[in-house]
């Protein structure tokens, strides 16, 4: 098995064998009865979604579980983990995502490579029942530091004894891909990120030169929700280096499965978090994206759709976390995680132990969410936590139906050559939370508000929405869009500054600034800045203000009342929970009258207007 991902069909496509792929997964959970291939709950997802056409799979190997002592790794129990997925699938193309977090017998024999917490010391955990190896990862426990070097070089050697192994193996011959993953869930966030603040070790004061910040140097800011760069450069310079340290790690990792293996090899990672981060993008946030965008090394990124009642709940949006067109302006892949649970019910009943509760709001949210990788020229996996976290969550006749019609017509369409069709821009920044408070309680309007309130919002507009990184704004084409939106902006430099005015206000372009654009220029604070763009930002609230704000620059709307619109590379999706009449744009100027139902997404083609999927 070969594969590799290039430019094909002018988006960043997975090549499997040669051959363009569209890049569409099951993998199975991590969790305790539902994680390995060879058992009989595995087995019937797997096959499952292979009689549904699927021949791409991932599945999740812990460091732990194959390295119980000192020694060599148990290559057997991998791959008999690998024939488990071959013997649902005898094609498959199988991705490991190869959990790198130190086994607990060499954490307890290395306590000085740990996490220290300076809100704390480790939090006591007592638990009866078996838990899923991730457990806990949010609170004050004892994981390693990933500041540690003697862990660094532990994960490397057992990488490469994990590659090298299988290389001479026939169920090596299936290996497509490593996803390599580490911290929080395997996620790259730091340890108890969320709710603690760390990371005081030894490992983390020798990478940074000196002790890190307390936590009252963490909180402390000068103006408003700003940090003084002058006086804080100390709390700036950690949560860099904090950053950085990861962003290296990946591009590390990612090396090592490149350099040690016999083929062409898929590597990628969780990374390019930036919806519904929680207020905690410095703390444990990806802010490094650009980093990782220029490493050859990382084929692709991926993450969970964003959280929240204005993304996940029925009609909200169902985006992904991450900033979509800087990833394809770059040649990455990304791959979102569709891990949304449908309407099951424990019936405590013995002859049926979970029921489907609403199979029409389950197939409207499937519908929605893997459109939303697919128009945008992207990839997905369908994440398998399952039912009592055991895997089997589309194990009903009715929603594999759904998703085997569904990735019969992506595979159809991806066959084209993709056309982005969003004429909205929002423009978001990741250096910004250096310089802004490190919680929702010391900043409650840019993550909360600028970002995830708009982003929310807007989406529900019924215009075609892409977004982009500050920094990838120039290499952008332009022309495509209506009207340009800097979300997020407050960190601007000189230059920056000077690029909006001649590139986009001197020649006229509809720009709408949220907040503060350009406050700090990353030496200090000063509304001069701000003033340099523009004398009145707005402050839009609501889908219905935001709809009438983007109609009003002149950008396309598809439909009103409130409904999410995911459109590209040649399909158009509408999503409604209320359902209702509706009247449809197309932009080719074809007028659609339709009666949507309630609980519905309906995908037309963009060219013809015909419904699709009936």
């Amino acid at each position: 098995m070969e594969a590799k991902v290039g430019a094909w069909n002018n988006k960043p496509t997975l090549f499997v064998n040669g051959k363009p792929t569209y890049a569409c997964f099951y993998a199975l959970t991590d969790c305790p009865g539902g994680r390995w291939t060879w058992e009989e709950e595995p087995q019937r997802n797997l096959r499952a979604f292979a009689a549904a056409g699927f021949r791409l799979y991932q599945i999740d190997l812990f460091l732990e579980l194959v390295w119980a002592k000192e020694g060599p790794l148990d290559l057997a129990t991998v791959r008999r983990h690998l024939r488990g997925v071959l013997d649902a699938c005898p094609e498959a193309a199988i991705v490991i995502r190869w959990h790198l977090n130190a086994p607990g017998w060499w954490a307890a024999a290395h306590p000085e490579e740990l996490v220290r917490y300076a809100n704390g010391e480790y939090e006591k955990i007592e638990r009866t029942t078996p838990v899923r190896l991730l457990m806990d990862d949010l609170r004050r426990t004892p994981r390693v530091s990933m500041a540690s070097e003697k862990w660094k070089a532990m994960a490397t050697a057992k990488t490469v004894e994990l590659l090298q192994g299988l290389a001479k193996t026939p169920e090596g011959a299936a290996l497509a891909g490593i996803h390599v993953a580490c911290g929080v869930y395997g996620e790259w966030h730091q340890w108890g990120f969320m709710r603690n603040e760390p990371d005081t070790s030894a490992p983390m004061q020798k990478l940074f030169g000196g002790p890190v910040p307390t936590v009252a140097e963490r909180a402390a800011l000068d103006d408003g929700i700003f940090r003084d760069p002058a006086k804080r450069k100390n709390v700036i310079a950690y949560y860099r280096c904090q950053q950085e340290m990861v962003a290296d790690l990946i591009i590390h990792f990612c090396g090592v499965v490149k350099k040690n293996w016999p083929r062409p090899i898929l590597a990628g990672t969780f990374y390019g978090y930036f919806f519904s981060m929680f207020a905690r993008q410095a703390t444990g946030g990806h802010l490094s994206l650009q980093k990782i965008l220029a490493a050859r090394e990382v084929d692709y990124l991926s993450a969970p759709q964003a959280y929240g009642a204005n993304y996940r709940d029925l009609g909200g949006s169902g985006i992904t976390r991450a900033l979509i067109e800087s990833i394809r302006l770059h040649g990455k892949l990304f791959l979102d995680e569709m891990d949304q649970t449908p309407s099951w019910k424990w019936m405590n009943n013995v002859d049926t132990a979970f029921a489907l509760t609403d199979v029409a709001a389950d197939v409207a949210v499937i519908r929605r969410n893997v459109l939303e990788s697919y128009t945008r020229g992207m990839g997905l996996w369908f994440y398998d936590f399952g039912p009592a976290n055991q895997a089997g969550w589309w194990m009903d006749k009715r929603l594999m139906g759904e998703i085997t019609r569904l990735k019969a017509l992506l595979e159809q369409y991806h066959q084209r050559v993709y056309e982005p069709a969003g004429d909205v821009l929002f423009v978001f920044d990741t250096e910004v939370y250096y310089y802004t408070g490190h919680s929702g309680e010391t900043d409650p309007y840019t993550d909360p508000v600028a970002v995830n309130r708009t982003m929310g919002e807007a989406w529900r507009s019924g215009a075609g929405i892409e977004t982009v990184h500050l920094a990838d704004l120039p290499r952008m084409d332009l022309g495509r869009f209506a009207v340009i939106v800097f979300a997020n902006t407050w960190l601007l430099s000189t230059a920056q500054r000077r690029w909006i005015k001649t590139e986009l206000l001197d020649k006229g372009r509809k720009v709408i600034f949220q907040g503060k654009p350009g406050y700090c220029d990353g030496e200090r604070l000063s509304e001069s800045f701000t003033r340099e763009l523009t004398g009145e930002t707005q402050e839009i609230r609501g889908a219905a203000a935001w709809r009438e704000a983007l109609r009003a620059a002149g950008a396309h709307i598809y439909v009103d009342g409130d409904r999410p619109v995911h459109v590209g590379g040649g399909l158009l999706l509408i999503h409604s929970k209320e359902g209702g009449a509706a009247r449809v744009h197309l932009r080719n100027g074809s007028r659609l009258d339709i009666d949507i139902p309630a609980k519905s997404s309906l995908i037309f083609d963009t060219k013809t207007g015909a419904r699709l999927l009936l």
